[in-house]
């Protein structure tokens, strides 16, 4: 049995006001993330891609994050979630997961007070579902660079 890893997750929150999509490795070869925060007809998609996203593998889990707000003198926020380890059994398999969200509000470079707790964290319970996603310019790139030669 073929113990294969997902490259697409796709997560929401209950009322559905959060929703990201996950690909780890898209047909560009890079890892993309969409996500919407607030009701889906009034709220943009933010699309990152890239260095934009970050993924951290630590004992409980991939910490995948990206940087929602940047100011130069107020601080950020960025938005995490957690993915736990999951292998699919086939390339059609879909497996579904519970985890969390963080929203973590960072103080500025100059944090007001100085002494104090300079991150705050919003936790937003997500459902998600993993699968395996083949991207088929990836699979066609490869014969064209082998003619090429």
């Amino acid at each position: 049995m073929p113990n294969l890893q997902p490259n697409t997750y796709h997560l929401h929150n209950a009322d559905g006001t959060l929703k990201v999509d996950y690909e780890t490795s898209s047909f560009i070869g890079q890892p993309t993330l969409n996500l919407t925060q607030g009701p889906s007809h009034t709220t943009p998609i933010r699309h990152f891609s890239g260095s934009q996203i970050r993924a951290v593998s630590t004992e409980i889990g991939t910490l995948v994050s990206v940087t929602t707000r940047m100011t130069i003198d107020s601080g950020s926020t960025s938005f995490s979630f957690l993915l736990p380890a999951i292998s699919l059994a086939n390339i059609s398999d879909r497996q579904t997961f519970d985890t969390e969200a963080i929203v973590t509000t960072h103080s500025g470079p100059i944090p007001v007070p100085a002494a104090g707790v300079h991150e705050r964290y919003q936790f937003i319970p997500l459902t998600g579902e993993a699968n395996f996603n083949f991207f088929l310019l990836e699979s066609l790139a490869e014969p064209l660079s082998k003619a090429a030669v």
